[in-house]
């Protein structure tokens, strides 16, 4: 156990708030992380919290309120234990390590708060979002800096790049897996995120060309489909008109109509073709001969690689598949639950040191680390994003002497 880790509380959740006020933004954390925010009404906010709707609106105006009050709580919390790992000094290392434990315990303990305040600030308008991501832009900065001190041989664009996966990783495995024993969770999330930004053997995996994706031509209904996905993620499903999406690709409303249905079709449309190519994906691991910590490299590299063309298409599966009602995502759903148990096997039989639910959490790590690597919105593109990538992905998952190959 490392100084940082005996020096850090064991973590905890689920504390009953002390007033009305924190019951209800409790509560409507939950909901907006199961429903989205669009899909949430104040109404449905004061029963999970056990009060009447005209009690909520005396403690907030409106929705957007309960928003705000969540993204800000999130970012005064970060503030402060940034302020206190400043206070207490150390090495550049030292100070990494502590804000990796205390970034941990903030998501283990808010649940699915953090998450929540990344994901939902877009449905914001930008009068009010852009305070709020401007506290986030310089929380995100404070990381870059102290990693970069970590380790001076990266470039700041590398250290931006492990930021956002770093980020990606924890709120993801932290929301997503809050039945595991706390004290499990915790030390799981803190070795796999240390072993993203302090390697002990740094992998320099070689860097090939970015497969197209399918997706990037074809016919029109293709087009459709990707200009959607990209609108989906800037503005927000509920915030996008099929008129946005008609202009985006050249074609009138009336015409648009002819190629979907509706906004909905187009939903489950993205949905499918992003499960279809994660099948895809793992059939391509499958033909290279070799054991389960080969195939798994291969199926990391693939993931990469489809994550530089894809991103679009996995952030509409991340963010807004609660949109469609589960009757019509159903089969879409059960072939991710399959497309996952196939990382499970692989990680299972590369990794037999971990149980099973260690497994499971890592696998969602790795796969929420690599979308937050390719989709970082820093300068590093192409080959060279793709081996940032691959290293950081190969190093969560064999580190030490477990390194594959």
């Amino acid at each position: 156990m490392s100084g940082a880790e005996e020096t850090q509380s064991r973590p905890r959740r689920g504390r009953p708030p002390g007033n009305r006020r924190a019951l209800i933004l409790r509560e409507a954390a939950r909901l907006f992380h199961e429903h989205g925010f669009h899909g949430t009404s104040i109404i449905q906010i004061g029963a999970a919290a056990g009060v009447k709707g005209p009690t909520v609106y005396r403690h907030f105006p409106d929705k957007n309120a309960v928003l705000v009050a969540l993204i800000e709580q999130s970012a005064e919390r970060s503030e402060a234990e940034i302020a206190r790992i400043d206070r207490e000094g150390g090495s550049p290392r030292e100070v990494l390590e502590r804000l990796v434990h205390a970034q941990v315990r903030q998501a283990i303990d808010d649940g699915p708060l953090s998450a929540v305040a990344a994901r939902e600030v877009r449905s914001l308008s930008p009068e009010t979002s852009e305070p709020l991501l401007r506290r986030g832009r310089a929380n995100f900065q404070e990381w870059v800096s102290r990693i970069v001190g970590a380790r001076p041989e990266l470039t700041a664009d590398e250290a931006r790049t492990l930021t956002a996966g770093a980020k990606w990783l924890i709120f993801t495995v932290a929301t997503g897996h809050a039945g595991l024993d706390d004290q499990l969770l915790y030390r799981l999330i803190v070795r796999m995120t240390l072993g993203l930004l302090l390697p002990e053997r740094p992998f320099r995996a070689p860097a090939t060309a970015v497969t197209r994706s399918p997706l990037a031509g074809g016919d029109r209904r293709e087009l459709i489909i990707r200009e959607a996905a990209r609108l989906f993620v800037e503005k927000g499903y509920h915030a996008t008109g099929m008129d946005e999406i008609g202009e985006a690709v050249g074609v009138t409303g009336p015409a648009l109509y002819h190629h979907v249905n509706g906004k909905d079709e187009l939903l489950l449309a993205i949905l499918r073709a992003e499960a279809d190519r994660a099948e895809a994906e793992v059939a391509e691991t499958y033909r290279v001969d070799g054991p389960a910590g080969q195939l798994l490299e291969a199926l990391v590299r693939t993931r990469v690689r489809r994550a530089l063309t894809d991103a679009h298409l996995m952030a509409v599966v991340d963010r807004e598949s609660h949109s469609l009602p589960p009757s019509r995502r159903q089969a879409v759903l059960r072939s991710q639950r399959i497309n996952r148990e196939e990382w499970v096997h692989l990680i299972a039989e590369s990794r037999p040191d971990l149980c099973d639910a260690e497994v499971r959490a890592m696998v969602d790590g790795v796969r929420a680390l690599i979308f937050g690597l390719v989709t970082s919105g820093t300068s590093l593109v192409g080959d060279r994003l793709e081996a940032v990538a691959l290293d950081a992905a190969l190093a969560v998952l064999f580190p030490r002497e477990d390194a594959a190959g």
